[in-house]
């Protein structure tokens, strides 16, 4: 089982994973219009995985079966406490951070679904691209229309996403 997995060789992540699922503080609204306040609210950093990953001491699969079970817990607690509703849940890998996020919103059927990354393929792009020493900082002089350019290609790059609706 992932928990016992995560518990013997990552604390952090465990008891980040942990504290998702058994004690949930989600708020979700009935009003499209604050459904950013909801976002936000709903928005949890996961950085428990970051020094194992950064030390190749946990696989792809040991990573897609911890967010899977996440995932998993999620959407029984949904289904629990909410009837015939439409939630989205995100999962982030954000390189610069570094660290992935989980954001759970109430979906009215205006959100693009189209951007996701399967589980393997994000978590595999984060083993990659996350910067766990920090971005290297180079002075040079360049024009300022090279620095925007270069500044949206490291913007397009930095995170990728994973996308999964939820029907209670």
């Amino acid at each position: 089982m992932i928990l016992d997995y995560l518990k013997k060789y990552a604390e952090k992540a465990y008891r980040e994973i942990h504290s998702i699922t058994t004690s949930p503080h989600f708020l979700f609204s009935n009003d499209p219009e604050i459904i950013q306040n909801e976002a936000n609210h709903n928005y949890l950093y996961i950085h428990g995985f970051n020094r194992l990953i950064k030390n190749n001491r946990i696989s792809s699969e040991k990573l897609i079966e911890a967010f899977s079970y996440l995932e998993e817990e999620i959407v029984e607690y949904l289904k629990k406490h909410y009837k015939d509703k439409e939630f989205i849940f995100y999962l982030n890998a954000d390189a610069l951070v570094p660290a992935f996020t989980m954001t759970l919103v109430s979906y009215y059927g205006d959100q693009d679904l189209k951007e996701s990354s399967s589980l393997a393929e994000l978590i595999d792009w984060y083993k990659e691209n996350a910067c766990f020493n920090g971005l290297e900082i180079i002075e040079n002089e360049t024009d300022e229309e090279q620095i925007e350019s270069e500044s949206q290609d490291i913007l397009s790059i930095a995170a990728k996403r994973y996308i999964k609706l939820i029907n209670t």
